[in-house]
């Protein structure tokens, strides 16, 4: 079943803060900074941002003030792209994950056509979301909680 694990949340956390932070003077993020800003165990995060940066979505910049910068724009990198470095290939059941159905069901499976066309659509929300969506949805949460006034 569709079910991000945790280095992919991870994933998704840090490259969406480098997004925020993509066309500014202070562009290289460090993994501390992102650590400290999510509550991600440094380790765990190192790791992940060492197979995001070995799949060239970002890329380590080395120095004192060193860190990463994603490699694209955040509008170029979407949603999918990064489930599929830690999870593969999207799937609402374990059957569409393989390349070969072994499924003993399947021949007479009655809901495969509508799971083939649930996963197809899922497939595509996330392709056509991208890590600027996940930015600009993050920033109007952060202004409508800055807007609301105490009770």
């Amino acid at each position: 079943m569709l079910r991000l694990n945790r280095k992919t949340e991870y994933a998704l956390l840090a490259i969406e803060h480098m997004a925020r932070k993509a066309d500014t003077a202070d562009a290289i993020t460090s993994t501390r900074e992102i650590s400290e800003a999510h509550h991600i165990p440094n380790p765990i995060l190192a790791k992940v941002l060492q197979k995001l940066a070995g799949r060239g979505v970002i890329k380590a910049v080395h120095g004192t003030k060193g860190g990463y910068v994603l490699t694209k724009k955040p509008t170029d990198i979407s949603v999918i792209d990064v489930i599929q470095i830690f999870d593969g290939a999207v799937a609402v059941a374990d059957c569409f994950k393989e390349e070969k159905i072994t499924c003993p069901q399947w021949d007479g499976c009655l809901i495969k056509t509508p799971f083939y066309e649930l996963n197809r659509k899922i497939h595509d929300l996330l392709a056509e979301t991208s890590i600027a969506d996940l930015a600009l949805t993050r920033e109007k949460e952060h202004e409508s909680q800055a807007t609301q006034i105490p009770v």
